[in-house]
């Protein structure tokens, strides 16, 4: 029986039961555990609640400027997400999903407050392990240089920097979190380097340094 036999009866077969063949669906893990924690299972959200705790906390502790609310926050965003699981319809990515509850909760608590967004880490924190000790000390001087830097940018331009330089998101995930257009993450990403650049400029670092 030759191979274009076998083949074509197969083809017969899966014709005549009105069927067509399918490829094998990809489930992303996160949407898989987001199922599974609408449905009740509490080992899925201890899952999630360990991938994105300490993502989180650092993304709203730099919102609010408060280690303890920055917590509280935490829980309540993850709270929030055991609750409204069943609500994810799976048109953004899960993380996409969670920094959007995060950052309606710290705005809702800074309601009639100025937002602070303290400082992140900087890419000089990620210094390489071959650095010289005087390498070494210059970036150590360099990310404190940096951190107040990012301190004189808008609340605006530091969030979208935090967002797409320390947690890795997509200037469309951005702007779903923002719920702003993608040109306007654009144009804030575009004038927060802009300024930046003109800050470390008067403070004598220029860009060979970094």
């Amino acid at each position: 029986m030759t191979q274009f036999y076998v083949e074509h009866v197969l083809e017969i077969r899966v014709l005549a039961a009105g069927k067509k063949p399918r490829m094998q669906e990809h489930i992303d893990p996160e949407v898989e555990l987001l199922r599974q924690i609408a449905a009740g299972d509490r080992d899925a959200f201890e899952k999630l609640y360990k991938t994105y705790q300490g993502r989180l906390f650092r993304y709203l502790l730099r919102m609010v400027g408060d280690t303890g609310a920055a917590e509280e926050l935490t829980n309540d965003t993850m709270i929030a997400a055991w609750k409204a699981a069943s609500t994810f319809k799976g048109e953004s990515r899960p993380s996409t999903w969670l920094y959007s509850i995060a950052r309606n909760k710290a705005l809702n608590a800074m309601r009639g407050k100025k937002p602070v967004m303290v400082d992140a880490e900087t890419a000089l924190a990620m210094a390489a392990s071959s650095d010289s000790p005087e390498r070494s000390a210059t970036r150590g001087s360099l990310r404190e240089v940096m951190k107040v830097a990012l301190q004189e940018l808008t609340p605006e331009h530091r969030e979208v920097m935090e967002l797409t330089f320390y947690q890795e998101l997509s200037y469309q995930e951005i702007a779903e979190i923002m719920e702003c257009p993608v040109n306007t993450v654009k144009t804030r990403m575009f004038y927060a380097k802009k300024r930046l650049q003109e800050i470390l400029e008067q403070k004598g670092i220029k860009e060979e340094m970094l």
